[in-house]
This record gives structure tokens, C-alpha cells and sequence, in this order.
């Protein structure tokens, strides 16, 4: 997140606006100029903090039950799909098994079409796609569908970073990180905001599972010290 922050600053100075950037979505408001900048994000940060909340005790639920996480969420009414290969295909695409946001073009034409054929039975041509979580079919961890869920949580928030435009800056600079020449060198300061939002919201994601996995080691290792007392007082 520094690298960004610095990197809008360096751009802004080099540049010379004369007046200030100002940057807007669903719960973050942001104006900067080329000595300061201002975030307006308290929405943004009340919303994190209730996807938290709600989510937490769902995951601990089924923690040790990923198959009936998976079972609750179609209940739920989410469109879950789990085939062979998924990880490297999805990777292939420029995506990664879990949660994906709605995409067009040629990635949508894919995933359409394997959708289609597996699950459907019929030719699926489109090249647009609605919300939906992809997995391998073997041996789903929890943690990867708690992040998954974590970002769904947070696109059905109307969360910053979640819209289309943003997820294919940030998806196209990550997947080109390791190049010479960046996508970003050629965004425009509105698209780097854009870019650095949907980044926050992939590192949200992370953090809440390190969080979960941490609590829940403490929980068990509590519990198997208070199983190994009680046995041997008896």
C-alpha cells in the first residue's frame, strides 16, 4: 500500500497538476494534490468491520467442514462450481480459484463454455458472466473459501475495488508485476486509485484468514491442554 501511496504522489508532482485529483466510489471519497492527500473512507472502514463481524462465526461454524461451508453457500443462493484443474485453468485466464467478480470478453467465453459442458449439459455461449466462486475439485481448504467468501461479502457491499474496471487494472498489474514495464505506468491517477483500492480489498481478504487460522490454532491448542489436564487428574 506505501508503494501506491508514494507512486500516485510521484505521479501527481511529475504531472504538475495544477489543481487537486479528486477520486470517488460507493464509500470512499479521496482528494489530493501534490502536497497532501485526504481520505474520506469512515463508510468504507464501518462496512469492513460488519463483513467481519458476520462472517466470522459462519466460517468458525464449518471450520472443520469445508464441504458444508460450500453446501451452506449454494443454499444461500451462491453459484458455486468445482471441476478438475480449476487453479491452473483460472490461472491460465488471469484469475485464481475462489471468488470472481463479473468479467467480459474472452476470459467470460471460456468459463461459460466449461460451465456450460459440466454442469449444465449444453453449449453456454456468453461473453459476460455474473458472480460466482470457482474450486478444484479435490480437497478444498477452508481458509481458501473463507477468503473467497470474504471477498464476496465485500463486492455485495458495493465495497471499493469490486466494480469491473477496477478488478482488470489490478489483475492486469499484478499478473505483469514481474516485467520491466507496468499497466500502471500507463493508468491515469484515477485508475491508480482504482487499482489501489481493489488491492486493499484482496489484502483485507488475506488478513481476515491469517486472523481466523491464528484464532483458531489458540482455540484448539486451549482446548487439547484443557483435554490433556482433565485426563490426567483423572
Amino acid at each position: 500500500m506505501r508503494f501506491f501511496n508514494n507512486l500516485l504522489k510521484i505521479l501527481v508532482k511529475k504531472k504538475k497538476l495544477s489543481e487537486s485529483v479528486f477520486y470517488k466510489n460507493s464509500t470512499t471519497k479521496c482528494s489530493m494534490n501534490s502536497s497532501c492527500t485526504l481520505n474520506l473512507s469512515s463508510e468504507t472502514e464501518k462496512k469492513k468491520t460488519e463483513i467481519n463481524n458476520k462472517l466470522k462465526p459462519i466460517i468458525k461454524k464449518y471450520i472443520n467442514h469445508p464441504e458444508k461451508l460450500l453446501q451452506y453457500m449454494q443454499l444461500e443462493g451462491m453459484k458455486v462450481y468445482k471441476f478438475n484443474n480449476a487453479g491452473k485453468i483460472l490461472a491460465k485466464l488471469g484469475e485464481e480459484e475462489g471468488f470472481l467478480t463479473p468479467f467480459k470478453g474472452f476470459k467470460a467465453f471460456i468459463i461459460n463454455l466449461i460451465i456450460g459442458f459440466s454442469f449444465e449439459g449444453k453449449l453456454r455461449i456468453s461473453f459476460s458472466t455474473k458472480e460466482m466462486f470457482i474450486f478444484n475439485i479435490d480437497n478444498t481448504e477452508i481458509y481458501t473459501i473463507a477468503r473467497a467468501l470474504h471477498k464476496y461479502y465485500g463486492y455485495k457491499e458495493k465495497l471499493p475495488g469490486f466494480d469491473y474496471k477496477s478488478q482488470e487494472i489490478f489483475k492486469k498489474a499484478y499478473n505483469s508485476r514481474r516485467k520491466a514495464i507496468s499497466p500502471l505506468d500507463k493508468c491515469t491517477i484515477k485508475e491508480m486509485y482504482a487499482c489501489k483500492e481493489a488491492l486493499a480489498r484482496d489484502l483485507e481478504s488475506i488478513n481476515f484468514t491469517i486472523d481466523l487460522s491464528v484464532e483458531h490454532e489458540r482455540s484448539k491448542k486451549a482446548l487439547d491442554k484443557l483435554v490433556n489436564e482433565n485426563s490426567t487428574n483423572i
